[in-house]
Order: structure tokens, then sequence, then C-alpha cells
């Protein structure tokens, strides 16, 4: 007689990208663990979407960075090369690399994203995120409910369980429910509506951070949620399935914002910077 099957719900969540920064050391309060190109590309992406370097200035060079690690000049150019590709900054000549102006990058672009999360946000633009979901989320998770498969299925039923079984907001927690959402956007069966997964699963892993930092109450009562929405998908019902998803987007939304409220100097939500979360301080915890 064979031997039994482990538990699925125990199975390590797949890597995705997103998911694989919980485990990846945080270059701005490491410095001294990062590789010089990272650490420059960090400074100086951060800085350019922070605003530091305003669209039009200079870039500095590698000996004005302000970094606490020296940064070689092979690495700047490294770093700077990726930073045009990105549509950042573009060099020009006998006008040196310049930063564009924020209406020629692509906000969508996952390291764009994370660069402007990190490095501080209106909640105007938290919000405009959130919007995003709101408009493409609910028909994705409709179509995932009318045209997913057993497999599918099975893969975001073990991610549920992953999150019914872990502590709440550890790191292990927080990948079962970045890939809830991202094998949704799979058994959708749009390849190009997957492209945009990357978007949510980024604005989930930082909205997700800010929670931790408040209070874990909020998360606790979403697994219900994501417990309804792999039900209604198992049942083939895709307008309860995009009616349970914009509900739960909207809560996230509202649970964010007061998230961010929580802060010392009480700055009122709508004039609020967010401050960088680096998921990696914490630990990677298994349960």
């Amino acid at each position: 007689m064979p031997a039994p099957k482990p538990s699925t719900s125990l199975r390590p969540a797949p890597r995705s990208k997103v998911i694989a920064q919980l485990g990846e050391p945080s270059t701005t309060h490491n410095p001294s663990s990062a590789r010089p190109f990272d650490l420059a590309l960090d400074r100086l992406a951060v800085g350019i979407v922070s605003g530091r370097y305003p669209s039009g200035s200079l870039l500095p060079n590698e000996t004005s960075l302000g970094t606490d690690v020296a940064v070689s000049r092979t690495a700047y150019r490294e770093a700077v090369k990726f930073l045009t590709a990105k549509g950042l900054i573009e060099a020009k000549p006998k006008s040196g690399t310049r930063v564009r102006p924020q209406s020629d990058w692509n906000l969508l672009d996952p390291d764009i994203l994370r660069w402007s999360l990190r490095g501080g946000v209106t909640v105007a633009f938290v919000r405009d995120l959130f919007e995003l979901r709101r408009c493409v989320e609910p028909d994705v998770t409709r179509l995932a409910a009318l045209r997913r498969s057993d497999a599918d299925l099975k893969a975001i039923r073990i991610e549920v369980e992953r999150l019914e079984a872990r502590t709440p907001l550890t790191n292990a927690s927080i990948a079962a429910d970045i890939a809830f959402h991202e094998h949704i956007f799979e058994a959708s069966g749009n390849r190009a509506l997957s492209c945009l997964k990357s978007v949510v699963s980024t604005t989930v892993l930082w909205s997700l951070g800010i929670k931790r930092e408040a209070d874990n109450g909020a998360f606790v009562r979403s697994i219900a949620d994501h417990r309804r929405i792999y039900e209604a998908i198992a049942a083939r019902d895709g307008e309860l399935a995009a009616a349970l998803s914009m509900a739960l987007i909207t809560s996230a939304l509202t649970e964010t914002e007061w998230a961010l409220s929580i802060k010392p100097d009480h700055v009122p939500p709508d004039q609020m910077q967010t401050r960088p979360v680096v998921l990696a301080r914490h630990p990677l915890a298994t349960k």
C-alpha cells in the first residue's frame, strides 16, 4: 500500500520574483552586505522616484551618492545603464545624465513600482494602485472561476490552507497571500492580464508590510475572505468570485490607509508620506 502523500498545505509557495523579495537583504538598512552595483542602483533609483533628484536634474557621481560603502565607477556605470534601460534617466551630449520627466516613467514596471513604494509615496498614489486593482482583479477572478483547471484550483487551495495554518503576517503567510493572487491571475487563462500580476503582488507585499507594523487583526479577518473567494472559484461562480474580490480589495485599501495613519506625528492621511517598509528585517517564518 503506497505511503500517504504529505499535506499539500505545508508545501512551500512558488518563488515568484515578488515573493523572493521577502528573503532579500535591504540595501537601505544593510549597506555593508550589498553588492556595489545593487547599492548604487538602490540609491540612485530611490533618489529619483522620491524626488530627491528631480526631473531634469543631473545625477550625482559615484563619489557623492552619500552611501555608507564606497561605490566603484564600474558599479556606478552599470547602475546608470540599468536605469537608462528602465527609462528613468537619459544621457545627452554636452548635457550629462539627467532624470527624465515622471510622465515618461512606466509606473507598472515592477522595479519602478517597488522603488516608488520604498522611496516614500503619497496616499493618493496608494489609492491609485488600489484603484488599478479594483479595475483588474475582480474580472480576473471572474475569469479564473470560469476557466480554472483542477490544477489551478488545487494551487489556489494550497495557498488558502497555508494562510490558515501560518502565523499571521510572517513572511510565510505573506508569501502565501501573494501566491494566492498570482495563481488566480494564472487561472484566468489570459496572458495579457497575467502580465499585471507582478503589479498586484508588489502592492500586496508593500501593503502587508505596512499592516505588519501596525496590527495583524485586519490580516486575520481577511483570511476568511480568501477562503470564500476560493470556494466561489471552486463552484465556478464567476459573479460571486468577482464581488468577493472587489470587497477584499476595498477592505484592504481601508485597512492600509488606517495602518498608514498610525504615526507618531499623526499626519492627516491625505497629506502623509509613507515610510519605507523593509520586510527582510523580519526572519522568515515557517509556521
